[in-house]
Order: C-alpha cells, then structure tokens, then sequence
C-alpha cells in the first residue's frame, strides 16, 4: 500500500500530474478534524482526482489521529454519482480538467435511476438471502444488528448491489469477516 501524505491541494494535484499514468492506486493521508493538524479536505482531494480521471475508493483508519483513503485511475466500465458528474463540470467550468479527466468524463457511464432511488431510501432491507447467511453467524449478525442505520445501510447497498453471484458471495464473505470482528464497511 502506497501512502502519500500531501502537504495541500497544489501538492496532491502535482503528483497526479507526475503519476496518474504509471501508478495504478495511493492512499493518500488525512489527519482527523479533531487533531487541529492541517490537511488537504476530502472534497480537494477528490475533484483534483477526477481532473485526472481518478477515483476514491475505501477508507481505512491509520490510528486514532489519521484514517487513509485510497484513489485510483478509472476504469472505464466504473459508474459515475451524480455528486462526482456535478464536480467533474465544476473542473470543467474552472478549467482544471486535464485531457485524462475529460476522457473518463466523456466516456462516462451513469448510475441508472432505479439504483439511485434505491441507494437514497432510509428504509433498505437485505436480500433474503444475504439476511440468511449473515444469520447463520450469530456474532456477525449480532453486530449487524447492532449497527446504526447510516452503517446498516452501507452494508446493505453494499451487499444487495452487487450484480454478478462471485461478487455478492465476495462480498458476503468480506462482510461476515467485518461484522464476526464488529468493524464498520468505511474503516475495513
């Protein structure tokens, strides 16, 4: 796992430019609000990826001061959210947008709007199925139903969007693993 640490946004956006051809992912890292240390925000960290056709990925806690997140180049296939299409116009309308950013952005594919009522409700359940398998461990489905319901939620999108049946088994198994050790989905 490749770390960087970028001093501020101009930092992060220079080694973009060095690197977004030839590194294939970095994790670049935070200091949390409550450190007063300065560090580059999430929300810069992420429109100068998508200037280069990069994406976010997960999030992973360092320690108790920092937590990691990783980015990467875009696939081609990969989905674009509304919030991450609104940010790639606003690159585009401050002219930040280099010529890889604007090849992801052109060849785009969008979350279709089922997907994304579905993603919004408060109200989400798990797929029968993935109920029954989480329930078959007891200590995970302990702590899945111990969870908030931001975080039950996240595991639930998670689990019921996966398309492909190695996907959701993956996915399951990575859950059950998470939950058998009462981790939340965004710090695995």
């Amino acid at each position: 796992m490749k770390l960087f640490q970028p001093r501020d946004r101009m930092d992060w956006r220079n080694w973009l430019e060095k690197n977004h051809r030839a590194v294939q992912e970095v994790w670049l890292v935070y200091y949390k609000k409550a450190t007063g240390k300065p560090t580059i925000s999430y929300r810069d960290s992420l429109e100068e990826a998508i200037c280069f056709g990069w994406i976010d990925g997960i999030k992973k806690k360092i320690d108790d001061d920092r937590y990691t997140h990783r980015f990467s180049p875009r696939k081609p296939i990969s989905k674009w959210s509304p919030l991450n299409i609104k940010l790639a116009r606003k690159m585009i309308h401050e002219r930040k947008m280099t010529d890889s950013g604007l090849a992801a952005f052109k060849t785009r594919k969008e979350y279709d709007k089922g997907f994304l009522e579905h993603r919004s409700s408060t109200e989400i359940e798990l797929n029968k199925e993935i109920e029954q398998a989480l329930k078959k461990n007891q200590k995970a489905w302990k702590n899945f139903a111990k969870l908030t319901p931001g975080y039950k939620k996240q595991y639930t999108v998670w689990l019921n969007s996966a398309k492909r049946e190695t996907t959701r088994k993956k996915r399951l198994q990575e859950a059950i693993e998470l939950l058998e050790k009462d981790k939340k989905l965004d710090m695995k």
